[in-house]
């Protein structure tokens, strides 16, 4: 890889690091620059995954207070994300090149849609009567299992809907929340890295490109966020997603 892809590797993290901050879905920029330089997709799946980590650390670690007052409420919800996240990072694995290329497309295309509609399940659900969802704690926990098994496996999209379940299922406080989805995508995150640089599938100089940049991104989020709107943010990721969607499915749909 040369100087100019690096870079451009680099500008896309750092664009990815900002947009991750304000509104989620930051693979959906990443995934598609790591297949645009060369990477296989089930190579730049796992090159995604790991260059995308420190930003989930530093974003857990920003949220220290907050995780201090949810307490030992989290350890059933981490120990779910660990073993869903193993179980899919292992999937990932075992599918290998030729099955995952094939999946890219409804894999992309289950991220947008969760992606474009986290929110609004949320509003439908809210509006049942007699839906309260900090009662139904065993079905909140199921939820954290799958989107942790989907996390290990690809995890695109999966930020903003685990926040909106989250929110829906008793987590009423925004930044206790968000201090929950960012420790859980973390911990299978961090499984996921020592699983896939075990199996020596990492292509370290894209990875490492991305990951300065999404670490640039992350330093500076804080201020950009108050200067843009995460709603108009999120509409503009939707274009982008759908886009992506269309264009994924005719390069790997055949």
């Amino acid at each position: 890889m040369d100087i100019f892809g690096w870079l451009l590797l680099a500008a896309g993290g750092f664009v990815a690091g900002v947009v991750n901050a304000v509104a989620g879905g930051s693979s959906f920029l990443t995934f598609p620059l790591l297949l645009a330089a060369g990477l296989h997709p089930l190579t730049a799946n796992m090159t995604n995954f790991v260059a995308l980590t420190p930003g989930n650390v530093m974003a857990m670690v920003a949220y220290r207070r907050e995780l201090a007052r949810v307490g030992r409420g989290l350890l059933l919800p981490v120990l779910l994300s660990a073993t869903g996240g193993m179980i899919g990072a292992e999937l990932l694995l075992w599918s290998g090149e030729v099955r995952f290329a094939r999946l890219v497309p409804w894999l992309i295309l289950a991220a947008t849609l969760l992606f474009a509609l986290g929110t609004w399940l949320k509003q439908r659900l809210s509006r049942i009567a007699g839906f309260d969802g900090a009662s139904w704690k065993k079905l909140s926990y199921l939820l954290v299992f799958v989107l942790a098994l989907y996390g290990g496996y690809f995890g695109a999209g999966m930020g903003v809907v685990l926040l909106t379940a989250l929110n829906l299922f008793g987590y009423d406080d925004l930044h206790e929340a968000n201090a929950v989805k960012n420790t859980l995508i973390t911990v299978f995150s961090l499984i996921g890295v020592v699983i896939f640089i075990s199996a020596g599938t990492i292509s370290w100089p894209h990875a490492l490109a991305v990951m300065a940049g999404t670490i640039a991104g992350g330093f500076i989020a804080i201020s950009v966020a108050r200067r843009l709107s995460p709603r108009i943010l999120r509409y503009a990721i939707l274009v982008w997603a759908v886009g992506l969607t269309i264009v994924i499915f005719i390069r790997y749909g055949g």
